[in-house]
């Protein structure tokens, strides 16, 4: 039975993240599976720490807004950071849904790095969204940049 075009773009989508998470890993993070805890880390462990899928605030639509990733890094994120990823390999809508996030990252209390790939948006969106790099959205990736990134100690 063939795949969906939204069941292959969710698949692609985890792989992304899979890829994020096995970087911070290797990079010494726990991963937590309570996000609950990952609140604990934030405040009371003095170890690195992640967990995927976590409620950091309200939208401007004044919904959850639910990030990729949060970390906890007692020296270099004792704020926290937000890692957030969008694959697009085909043509589709990710693209479309850039301004909206941009504008709830910016209202978030989080530094945020996007990593977006797969090559499939349409042209002048990854160049708009690099242009939206300021306030605290730290950094747009693509995957080689952020692997570079990673290797360079930043998380």
């Amino acid at each position: 039975m063939a795949k969906s075009q939204g069941a292959k773009a969710n698949l692609t989508g985890n792989r992304l993240e899979k890829f994020i998470e096995q970087n911070l890993i290797e990079c010494g993070f726990a991963k937590i599976m309570d996000k609950k805890t990952l609140a604990n880390a934030m405040h009371n462990f003095n170890k690195p720490s992640f967990a995927s899928q976590v409620n950091i605030g309200q939208t401007i639509y004044g919904t959850d807004l639910i990030c990729d990733f949060l970390l906890y890094h007692p020296q270099k994120w004792p704020d926290g950071l937000v890692i957030e990823a969008k694959w697009q390999q085909v043509g589709g809508t990710v693209d479309e849904k850039y301004p909206y996030f941009v504008l709830n990252i910016w209202s978030s209390e989080y530094e945020t790095v996007f990593v977006l790939d797969g090559g499939g948006y349409r042209p002048g969106a990854e160049k708009w969204v690099r242009a939206m790099q300021k306030d605290n959205l730290l950094h747009v990736f693509n995957m080689t940049e952020f692997q570079k990134w990673v290797n360079q100690g930043n998380v």
